[in-house]
C-alpha cells in the first residue's frame, strides 16, 4: 500500500511523493510429506482459568498446582483448547482477572544500563508527514560506516516519484547522497530535526535518508529508528 509524504530538499523546494514498504518474501517454503503447501493459523492455547497465574491465585502454591494436575486437568480446557481463532480483540483485566474498562497507560523510560529512569504518561502524538511544513533535510550528514553503529533501524520505506517533475526532484536527492556515501537526518519542524510520526497515536521515529543511483535510475530509502545505541558509563 502506498501513502503520501510531503518532503523538502536542501534548496527549500518541497513536493508530495509516495512511499511504500517492502515485505521480504520468505526464503524457505514449508510442505507436507505429500508435497502440499502449508499456512499459519491461530489456535486457542488456553483460557484465563487454565493459566499459571490463575491457578496460583486459586491454589496458592506450586506444589498444590502440581497435585491438582495429577488429579485432573486444570491446565487445559478440553472444550476450547485447539479451536481456530478468526478474530480477536484485546481485553485488559485486573489482578483478579476481572475485565477493566478504564486503563491508565504508563510509559517507562530506561537508561543505557537498564535502570528505570522515569515513569510518565505517554505523550499524545499526531501525524506530521503531510503538514504545512514538509519533512525536510536537517543538513546533518552521517557516513554509512558510522551510523549503523549508533542506531537500531526498525523500519524502512522507499520513496517514489509520481511524475516527471518529482522524478528529477528525488533523483537529485539520491545523487547527492550516493556521491557522499552517507545518510542524512530528515525530520519535521523548521529545522528538520524533530521526529516523524506517520499516523495519529503512532510512534515518533528519527529518519535517515539513503540514496543510490545507477545510470538514470535511483533508489531513495527512509530508514527509521527509535533506539539509539549508547555506551554504558
Amino acid at each position: 500500500m502506498t501513502r503520501n509524504l510531503n518532503i523538502g530538499d536542501a534548496k527549500g523546494r518541497n513536493s508530495q511523493v509516495v512511499f511504500t514498504g517492502k515485505t521480504a518474501k520468505p526464503l524457505i517454503k514449508y510442505l507436507t510429506a505429500e508435497g502440499e503447501g502449508v499456512k499459519n493459523t491461530k489456535l486457542l492455547k488456553s483460557t484465563i482459568e487454565n493459566s499459571f497465574q490463575f491457578l496460583m491465585q486459586k491454589h496458592g502454591d506450586p506444589n498444590a498446582i502440581a497435585e491438582s494436575i495429577i488429579n485432573g486437568d486444570p491446565e487445559i480446557n478440553l472444550q476450547l483448547t485447539g479451536r481456530f481463532i478468526t478474530t480477536a480483540g484485546r481485553l485488559y483485566v485486573d489482578s483478579n482477572f476481572n475485565p477493566v474498562f478504564r486503563v491508565k497507560k504508563i510509559e517507562k523510560v530506561y537508561g543505557p544500563d537498564g535502570v528505570l529512569k522515569e515513569e510518565r504518561v505517554p505523550k499524545e502524538t499526531f501525524a506530521n508527514i503531510l503538514g504545512e511544513l514538509p519533512i525536510k533535510h536537517s543538513g546533518k550528514i552521517f557516513p554509512k560506516k558510522d551510523i549503523y553503529n549508533k542506531f537500531v533501524f526498525t523500519k524502512k520505506y522507499q520513496l517514489r516519484h509520481v511524475n516527471g517533475l518529482t522524478y528529477d526532484f528525488l533523483f537529485e536527492m539520491a545523487k547527492e547522497l550516493h556521491e557522499k556515501d552517507a545518510l542524512m537526518l530528515i525530520g519535521a519542524g523548521a529545522k528538520g530535526i524533530e521526529p516523524i510520526v506517520f499516523q495519529d497515536g503512532g510512534k515518533p521515529y528519527r529518519a535517515f535518508l539513503e540514496g543510490r543511483i545507477k545510470d538514470n535510475t535511483y533508489l531513495l530509502i527512509v530508514h527509521l529508528s527509535n533506539l539509539e545505541l549508547k555506551a554504558i558509563s
